[in-house]
């Protein structure tokens, strides 16, 4: 799939259903609300739902994330030798608003 803005393509798949497919239009949430994410993406058998994953998505990675438009930070997984394990947990609500303060009215 390919970025707008610098022309950078990136690889995406479905989490259980890795690799090929019919090539569809990639859209949702990753900076803006109707971002799209990439055209004539391969995804096999997409489904509402699905987790995608797109790795090494350079300045949309962990180490650059940050609460723009109130987004979630998504989870780190490594993968290894057919296993995978999560070393970073996905945001939550409450993650996000924890920082805040509340100040009495004047």
């Amino acid at each position: 799939m390919e970025v707008a803005l610098y022309g950078q393509r990136f690889e995406a798949t479905v989490i259980d259903r890795v690799g090929g497919g019919e090539r569809v239009d990639l859209v949702g949430r990753h900076c803006e609300s109707g971002d799209r994410l990439g055209s004539g993406v391969p995804l096999r058998s997409p489904r509402t739902g699905d987790v995608i994953a797109v790795p090494v998505t350079g300045a949309y990675c962990y180490t650059m994330a940050n609460n723009y438009n109130g987004a979630l930070k998504a989870p780190v997984v490594f993968c290894a030798d057919g296993k995978a394990r999560e070393v970073v947990r996905r945001e939550t609500l409450a993650d996000l608003f924890a920082r805040d303060m509340s100040r009495p009215a004047p």
